[in-house]
């Protein structure tokens, strides 16, 4: 006699911030949370971004590229997959701005959402060439040394948010897609920048949207009023 299936699992909905796209998913189930805590615990970051990868994959029904996906997408749809499996409360420190002391404070996970910006996507370095960005994969995160220079790593994420370079020469334009260039001609072109001109690009990186929520709270010791911004991932479900 064959055991019997001992859950069926709810479906739910949401939808990828960045493209809007509507994804059915379920709970994760205890064989994909174990995977998710020796992740974890293991203190392995890479270890840890496969791991959520991984869990989002075994649990979207709808077929999904996962790893393509922005940074902010992956974070979202794993924090809203964990609220429907862990509880959609989850308990976060926070540090008094005033006094520093640490006070518990409850987020509702159902209920953070993204905030697309409509900033231009376009970046001009001369008036001749200008840059067109996207939003950096994924995988750009899972592929770069956490662990390392953190310039290093800030160059990869630059390298991984170019679409494409657009040369003006008179009324003509010509573009060339960053898919058809190496990634090394891609860095020495960005090595080649000025600093100013390489401060426009990694603004556009530093104004990515982001899981937030705005986190109110009385210190219980100095009675000082906090207003907080927790943002992405690590904020939420530290």
């Amino acid at each position: 006699m064959a055991l019997p299936k001992l859950n069926t699992a709810p479906i739910y909905e949401m939808s990828v911030p960045s493209t809007g796209e509507r994804v059915s998913y379920r709970p994760y189930l205890v064989k994909e949370e174990k995977v998710l805590m020796m992740a974890f615990e293991s203190g392995d970051q890479k270890q840890a971004l496969k791991a959520i990868v991984a869990t989002i994959e075994a649990c979207v029904q709808d077929k999904l590229k996962v790893q393509d996906l922005a940074t902010f997408d992956v974070e979202y749809l794993f924090t809203q997959i964990r609220s429907k499996s862990a509880g959609e409360k989850a308990t976060v420190l926070l540090k008094c701005e005033e006094c520093e002391t640490q006070h518990e404070y409850e987020v509702d996970l159902s209920e953070i959402k993204v905030e697309l910006n409509e900033d231009d996507r376009v970046v001009d370095l001369t008036d001749q060439i200008t840059i067109e960005m996207k939003y950096p994969p994924y995988k750009a995160i899972m592929e770069s040394d956490l662990q390392g220079d953190q310039m290093e790593l800030g160059l990869d994420m630059v390298v991984a948010s170019i679409s494409g370079i657009i040369v003006k020469n008179g009324l003509e334009e010509e573009r060339m897609d960053a898919n058809d260039v190496s990634k090394k001609e891609l860095m020495e072109f960005i090595e080649s920048m000025t600093s100013e001109q390489f401060e426009r690009v990694t603004k556009y990186i530093g104004d990515l949207p982001a899981m937030k929520h705005e986190a109110k709270f009385k210190c219980l010791n100095c009675g000082h009023y906090n207003n907080m911004e927790l943002k992405g991932i690590s904020d939420f479900l530290s």
